[in-house]
């Protein structure tokens, strides 16, 4: 008994209870076509070899300077096997002389006017400091978005300690006026760009023969900078007569600002992450075909004037009710969409959507050939409902958001996933958004608001044959 005992609690016992036949056959044979080949064993504790790679990281200057409120390019070096990561680091200049920048950008000091008013790039400068931003394969356009746009897209995208970090690399952390000083020195920022491919990358060993290009258009620096003071529009740091520097304990001290014409221009740089493979696997992906997915952000933008809030009644729940079609193009997995007044933008407040208080709009649906493809819902659903439930996390603003996706499932990141749901916007027939205007503030009807409207759809690309191409548009 004591043998059987100890032959149970041996490896591979279950096995042994429930094979049928020749014990040996099942825990190791060799079939006749595999002549001298080992024999198979369920147990064997062998590893296969996985080929070895080898990363690089690039750091690419433009083709020409970059300047504030001008467009510049950058060539992507077409090196090693496998390209997949592109971010642009920037680093801003700033109109506090030497001195007083030196002590804005340590502890222990804070910066401001006699007056008490603080001046600093806008929050999130690192998107909104890009008016518009183009991918080019030779002379074909592949993507194209604003800074607005891709800030949107990425707001509930990623872990908490991830959206921890990305807003700390694009000054997306400064949410008090009583810190906008720091952002007058925010260092080095970095802005990870969607490019063809995502983190799977893109086979450049398959396209060696083709040019990749980055063009991107600046804001004038008029439209990037923002104060503490709310009275003050079009914020100009560089007019006012001094800045303070006040350190915690000791003597303030008193410094010009630069004038305009010394402000340079900022410094970008493109920095590209590059594999190279074994020689077997480069083979393999010379020889193709792939078929990668990637995501398109068509913008709509629209306005909502005076004119638009006659009639509204927020007290007795009395909303306007408008259409906006919307222009798309291939199957979508998401639309999001913000307002903004032009009271902020004035201030370059970019950042600034409404708060969940004071929503913008009251309800909004999605309607297909004139019937709802989504009931009309309010802001509790659009912008908090579906991104606990179909995004990584919520985003923090008042950003609305139709998703048409399965979600993310456990341990998957969102950006590194296929859409497995979507809205054909090709075909669909006249889709329009339905929306209830509610007054800012819920009595000013005087201004003007900026609705802008982001369809997330989703292509093909091709490489095959030593070329890529789109497999549909």
């Amino acid at each position: 008994m004591a043998s059987e005992k100890a032959s149970l609690q041996s490896e591979g016992a279950l096995y042994e209870l429930i094979a049928r036949g020749n014990k040996d056959t099942y825990f190791m044979r060799r079939d006749a076509a595999e002549g001298a080949t080992p024999l198979l064993n369920p147990f064997d504790r062998s590893y296969n070899r996985r080929p070895a790679t080898v990363g690089e990281l690039r750091r690419i200057p433009p083709l020409n300077a970059a300047d504030f409120g001008r467009t510049t390019e950058f060539e992507f070096e077409i090196a090693g096997d496998v390209f997949t990561d592109t971010t642009l680091l920037i680093d801003l200049p700033t109109w506090l002389p030497a001195p007083a920048a030196a002590a804005n950008a340590a502890t222990g000091y804070t910066v401001a006017t006699a007056a008490g008013r603080q001046y600093g790039y806008t929050r999130g400068i690192a998107y909104f400091l890009f008016s518009k931003i183009q991918l080019y394969q030779d002379k074909v356009l592949l993507q194209e978005f604003s800074g607005d746009a891709l800030w949107g897209s990425r707001l509930a995208r990623g872990t908490l300690n991830q959206a921890y970090l990305d807003q700390a690399l694009t000054a997306m952390t400064d949410p008090s006026g009583a810190t906008l000083y720091r952002l007058a020195t925010p260092g080095r920022l970095r802005l990870p760009l969607p490019m063809v491919g995502g983190k799977r990358g893109v086979p450049s060993a398959a396209i060696k023969g083709q040019s990749f290009r980055l063009r991107l258009t600046l804001r004038p620096l008029e439209d990037c900078v923002e104060c503490s003071d709310d009275a003050v529009t079009r914020p100009a740091p560089w007019t006012e007569a001094a800045f303070i520097v006040t350190p915690d304990s000791g003597t303030p001290t008193s410094y010009p600002p630069l004038p305009r014409e010394l402000i340079k221009g900022p410094t970008l740089q493109l920095e590209t992450r590059h594999i190279y493979l074994d020689p077997e696997s480069r083979a393999a992906v010379e020889a193709g075909p792939h078929e990668i997915p990637y995501s398109v952000l068509y913008e709509n933008m629209f306005s909502f004037g005076p004119d638009d809030y006659k009639g509204a009644n927020v007290a007795a729940g009395l909303f306007p009710l408008y259409t906006r079609v919307l222009d798309a193009k291939r199957p979508a997995s998401r639309v999001f969409w913000f307002m903004r007044s032009e009271d902020d933008l004035r201030r370059n407040r970019r950042w600034a959507t409404g708060s969940a208080a004071n929503p913008y709009w009251a309800t909004l649906s999605l309607i297909i050939a004139a019937r709802d493809r989504e009931t009309a819902w309010g802001p509790t659903v659009w912008n908090t409902l579906v991104q606990y439930a179909k995004e990584d996390r919520g985003s923090g603003y008042t950003v609305g958001e139709m998703n048409w996706d399965m979600g993310v499932g456990p341990g998957l990141a969102a950006a590194g996933v296929v859409p497995q749901g979507s809205v054909n916007f090709t075909t669909a027939d006249r889709p329009t958004f339905l929306v209830g205007i509610r007054p800012p503030d819920g009595t000013f009807t005087t201004e003007r608001m900026n609705f802008l409207a982001v369809v997330e759809s989703w292509g093909v690309y091709t490489v095959a044959d030593g070329r890529a191409m789109f497999r549909y548009n």
